[in-house]
């Protein structure tokens, strides 16, 4: 066998088939929100196995090649990716309030914030690792600053398009490379809490529809605690309290009232499934436009999936994601190095926030952000950078064992050993 080949026996075959069945399901379903609505949407799961095929090849190209080349070129990679998010703000196409679409002739558009999370992720982990930065005579701290410079740039850009959501998907990642660096956790308790006192001040800086997601989300909750609290309180004190939260919630001057109806639609048809579900290609809520039927392949596909095979199909595809990320993490817990083990860490990383993020919106359990569920949702950019984060916790798994050329030009280059 040669010896390509026999790198390969090394691959971690769990993953890929969990990865293989999830896109079978992804393209399972997004037939199925089509097959009975007709026209454009119902071409979109061919199109989807296109996108498919080309991520398949960045896949096998990102997984054989050694994991340290790509670190190596992550610099170029990086201004590419910044480089396309500046041109999407010059001549970006706008879909839902985002400028966040690159037109490419022949094959529709890009939206490069997918491709600059992968790209992003790859420079982190290098200079994370560099020994120079990790043991400067500014300790500790010279990490923390050039990790947070490097991701605030996209993030920057992508919140003018704006982008909100996925923006926040940087921030676990950036977290976890800074951790990995060698930051004490005390300083991330600290962080945390003037993050959570940030927030309020963040939030009149979104935008009024921005601002109409977040009031639908908390409007269950907010409401049921004043209501709790109200007869524990003085009567005026209580009654005062309800009208905050009112006006709190209230629309934003000049708009109508608040739209709810996607969160709505999507509990009713997560909840209208059942144990059973309908069964595949019964489902109404998106056949007949309750949920939208341009988001059901997309941020709301599984509503679809649980709406059509119920409690044990939903539950099926989280369990699938749950082994998928234990196998990224065992491939970061297994590297040979501390470079392997923050980019395996990362991506898992980033692969649980668009999940748990996603699941959490269609459930009503979180704001909807427009987050796409991986290898699942309908996507051609998103495919591609999904397919460049797996490929990349493949490689780190495929070159778990260096030669001795390859450990004497690691030592050469300044890559740290397995500690």
């Amino acid at each position: 066998m040669p010896a390509w080949g026999r790198g390969w026996l090394r691959g971690d075959f769990l993953a890929l088939g969990v990865e293989a069945l999830l896109l079978a399901l992804g393209v399972a379903f997004i037939y199925c929100s089509g097959a009975e609505v007709g026209g454009d949407l119902a071409g979109k799961w061919l199109r989807q196995l296109a996108w498919i095929a080309l991520g398949v090849v960045v896949y096998g190209v990102m997984a054989s090649v050694d994991y340290h080349f790509w670190c190596r070129k992550s610099p170029w990679g990086y201004a590419f990716a910044v480089g396309l998010l500046v041109l999407v703000l010059a001549v970006g196409h706008t879909l839902n309030n985002t400028r966040g679409w690159l037109p490419v002739p022949g094959v529709g558009y890009l939206q490069p914030v997918e491709l600059a999370k992968p790209l992003t992720l790859l420079l982190m982990a290098w200079l994370g690792t560099r020994p120079a930065l990790r043991n400067s005579r500014w300790g500790e701290w010279l990490p923390v600053f050039v990790l947070s410079l490097v991701a605030a740039l996209p993030v920057g850009l992508i919140c003018l398009q704006p982008d909100m959501g996925t923006a926040l998907v940087f921030l676990p990642a950036t977290l976890t490379a800074i951790f990995l660096s060698g930051l004490r956790k005390r300083w991330f308790f600290l962080g945390g809490c003037l993050l959570l006192l940030a927030v309020p001040l963040a939030f009149p800086r979104l935008n009024p529809y921005q601002k109409d997601r977040v009031k639908v989300f908390l409007a269950a909750p907010a409401r049921g605690l004043s209501n709790a609290c109200a007869p524990l309180l003085p009567e005026k004190t209580g009654r005062r309290l309800q009208d905050r939260v009112e006006e709190f919630l209230a629309a934003e001057e000049g708009r109508g009232p608040r739209d709810d109806w996607n969160a709505v639609q999507s509990m009713l048809a997560v909840g209208s499934g059942g144990i059973w579900g309908k069964g595949f290609l019964q489902g109404t809520q998106h056949v007949l436009g309750y949920l939208p039927k341009t988001i059901a392949p997309t941020d709301f596909i599984f509503s679809v999936i649980a709406e059509e095979t119920g409690f044990l199909g939903g539950g099926t595809v989280i369990l699938l994601f749950a082994v998928l990320l234990l196998c990224f993490f065992r491939t970061a817990i297994t590297a040979r190095d501390r470079l392997g083990c923050v980019l395996a860490t990362g991506a898992g990383v980033i692969f649980a926030t668009h999940i748990v993020v996603n699941l959490a919106m269609t459930m009503g359990a979180a704001p909807i952000v427009g987050i796409p569920l991986p290898f699942v949702s309908y996507g051609g950019s998103f495919m591609l950078g999904t397919m460049m984060l797996a490929g990349l916790v493949q490689s780190v798994q495929l070159h778990g064992e260096p030669t001795v050329e390859e450990r004497l030009r690691l030592a050469s280059e300044g890559f740290e050993e397995e500690e």
